[in-house]
């Protein structure tokens, strides 16, 4: 059944033709998308040590492998796939990609060998481009202008409630097949294949729920998806607020990847030189690294109300300035252990979530409709050269420099799109979202 033109769910405003039901069938694949992306990684350790009997020594270099295989894919098929989710449509896409993940999760566990293990991260790695670019395309489709901002803020906390629960909930099934008495092999792998489960019970919802795609809003005559992709950069060139959605892209996910990989990496080998033993630095790091993410999914909707407020350039500026200053204070720390720590730590999760959900708003508002799936393809792209980046330049810095040396690269190309989004800001009009 068509929407009805305002609907609303609670105090977001729905674009014309998005019923309650498509935005609550929306945050519900948010939720379990982001999860389930996220946990292949979590579970990742386990099945090189139990499945594929991995030297621990050699694990490092083989978890870079899966990760560059991941990225490499990314930057191949996000463009192009995101130009897919303008021609096919965005249900059909976002379905397809949840039931190819699904899959992804049932062969993992099944490789016999690191080869067969990286084509299938690469093959799992086509169904994460595809869910990734969909389920942007539908959050920049679903709300009306003056409530996008909102509507992201609130996206971003169920996702960050999605990683959690993988790590907090999935993550434990694991011991509850071991004791029932199987082994590590046999209960990794029945976790990843409950995964597969909730991957293909999510296809359906998306299938059953989301909005009908209109075909008038999808591009008119017969271009390519290369032509569709160059579509989407071209645009950038005219329009500076879209250009600068696309840098805002490359330094989130750069933030996120610095924190990801060396924040542990750096308090372990801080732990075992004051003493601590290896599971003890562990446990220091992950309630650091909880006390940032929980002040981010806090903050998330409070930065979602501000988007809504004032022009989205503007708000672009403060999430820059936040991330720049958490994360070269963390970066300048002599202890990461140190008293002080917490309360960086909070500053750095506030500037970690703030960049995420200002590109995500500022791209959902300048992108045109026709277009958007291109354009969130070629935001992809972005993002995938910010993981590149950071895990290159970052992993050099943290050898030859200084273990915070990551998080002060990270703060100066904040510092660099801030300065960038300062003069768009100044040289481009203004907007107001809720005019």
């Amino acid at each position: 059944m068509p929407g009805r033109p305002g609907q609303r769910l609670g105090p977001i405003h729905l674009a014309e033709g998005v019923t309650r039901g498509n935005a609550l069938t929306f945050l519900y694949a948010a939720f379990f998308s982001v999860c389930l992306l996220a946990f292949l990684s979590f579970m990742q350790p386990l099945v090189l040590d139990a499945h594929l009997g991995i030297p621990r020594s050699h694990q490092g270099r083989v978890t870079f492998a899966l990760g560059l295989t991941q990225e490499i894919a990314m930057l191949l098929l996000v463009g192009p796939l995101g130009a897919l989710v303008d021609r096919a449509g965005r249900r059909i896409m976002y379905t397809l990609g949840l039931a190819w993940i699904g899959v992804g999760y049932i062969l993992y566990p099944l490789a016999g060998s690191l080869a067969a293990l990286i084509a299938t991260r690469f093959f799992f790695s086509i169904g994460a481009a595809m869910v990734g670019t969909a389920m942007a395309t539908v959050l920049a489709d679903a709300p009306q202008e003056r409530s996008r901002g909102l509507l992201v803020g609130v996206t971003g906390a169920l996702q960050g409630v999605g990683v959690m629960f993988g790590v907090l909930v999935l993550s434990r099934l694991p011991l509850r097949f071991e004791a029932l008495g199987l082994g590590d092999d046999l209960a990794g792998r029945y976790t990843l294949w409950i995964g597969a489960a909730l991957c293909f019970i999510t296809a359906i919802v998306c299938r059953l729920g989301l909005q009908r795609d209109d075909p008038d809003r999808r591009p008119q005559g017969h271009a390519t998806l290369l032509q569709l992709v160059a579509t989407g950069v071209r645009t950038a060139r005219a329009n500076r607020r879209l250009a600068l959605g696309y840098f805002t892209s490359f330094v989130a996910r750069g933030d996120m990847v610095v924190i990801g990989t060396f924040f542990s990496l750096w308090l372990m080998q801080a732990g075992i030189a004051q003493g601590m033993t290896r599971p003890a630095a562990m446990a220091k790091a992950g309630m650091m690294y909880g006390i940032a993410q929980l002040t981010g999914l806090v903050w998330a909707p409070v930065l979602g109300w501000l988007m809504d407020r004032h022009d989205r350039v503007s708000v672009v500026v403060l999430s820059m300035a936040l991330a720049a200053v958490g994360y070269a204070v963390v970066g300048l720390a002599a202890d990461p252990f140190g008293a002080l720590m917490p309360l960086k730590m909070m500053l750095l999760g506030t500037g970690e979530l703030s960049c995420v959900i200002a590109a995500q708003a500022l791209l959902g508002e300048q992108a045109p409709t026709r277009l958007r799936g291109s354009v969130m393809g070629v935001a992809a792209v972005c993002s995938a050269f910010g993981v590149l980046f950071s895990t290159s330049v970052g992993g050099w810095l943290f050898d030859h420099w200084r273990p915070g040396a990551p998080f002060l690269m990270i703060a100066s190309v904040n510092a660099l799109v801030l300065a960038a989004a300062l003069w768009v800001r100044l040289t481009t009009p203004a907007v107001q979202p809720n005019a």
